[in-house]
């Protein structure tokens, strides 16, 4: 009984938008809505790689299947630009919940070195030392997350988690993409609605994807080859950056993470 009489209680905290929890004010207007630029620039590594195509094996045999794996298929960089649209709003003082949806331009270069094509007992060369294939693709996002936060004598920290599903035209295939970050930072300033925090983090990234295609190389005999990557991003990165908030309606964010993946976002946003 005492549960149900709790959940009685806060069901209309959470619905009617109080300006309190339990006493505790929310740090500012609980709904709001944010639009966000993000260029990022990622090393990543390719988990496997192969070819797939057609030869033709002469007039007895005809035309074959054939398949071949790379050898020890090297780095790939990624470099993407996302623009976002964010709504989001306060559960509680300190738990924030948003979705979020968007468009990806990304463009993928890597390098591998010539593969062995094996067919029966024999082997075709490639003609190439190495592959240098770069890829471009757009597509759209969505997904959602959750924000913890908490301030104690202008000391502030949060705790974020992302999920996003990611589709893209053509032949570059995110599966998903998992963002966590972890901030702390202290308010240096704050007056009438104004603040300005300046923090320092880390940025947690995962992304599984598939990138497919057609080789630009021209085989005798060979048709229709085509090539299939499978990688895998995984970075943890420090981050820094400043969070502002004007006239208790309007934020401004600013975030750069570095090292072995660098990303920049701005996120714009108004509060309601």
């Amino acid at each position: 009984m005492k549960i149900l009489k709790g959940l009685l209680f806060l069901v209309p905290q959470l619905v009617l938008g109080a300006d309190s929890w339990r006493g505790i004010e929310y740090p500012m207007n609980r709904w709001g809505i944010s639009v966000m630029g993000v260029n990022q620039v990622e090393n990543g590594n390719l988990t496997s790689a192969g070819v797939k195509g057609k030869i033709d094996l002469g007039e007895k045999l005809g035309e074959v299947d054939l398949n071949a794996d790379f050898l020890k298929p090297q780095d790939l960089k990624v470099d993407a630009d996302v623009k976002i649209v964010k709504v989001d709003y306060f559960l509680l003082p300190f738990l924030n919940v948003y979705a979020l949806g968007g468009q990806l331009d990304a463009k993928v270069k890597f390098n591998v070195g010539a593969p062995t094509i094996g067919i029966g007992s024999s082997t075709l060369p490639s003609g190439k030392k190495d592959w240098h294939i770069e890829h471009k693709a757009e597509g759209k996002l969505y997904g959602g997350g959750a924000l913890i936060a908490g301030e104690y004598h202008r000391i502030f920290t949060s705790l974020q988690y992302t999920y996003t599903r990611i589709e893209m035209d053509g032949d570059v295939a995110a599966k998903s993409a998992e963002v966590g970050m972890a901030r702390v930072g202290y308010v240096a300033y704050r007056e009438a609605g104004y603040s300005i925090t300046p923090y320092i983090g880390a940025a947690y990234q995962k992304t599984d994807s598939s990138i497919s295609g057609p080789i630009p190389v021209e085989l005798e005999g060979v048709s229709n080859l085509n090539y299939k990557f499978e990688m895998e991003l995984e970075k943890v990165t420090p981050s820094v950056g400043i969070f502002t908030v004007l006239n208790d309606r309007f934020t401004v964010l600013v975030d750069y993470s570095f090292g072995d993946r660098e990303t920049l976002a701005i996120d714009l946003g108004y509060r309601f």
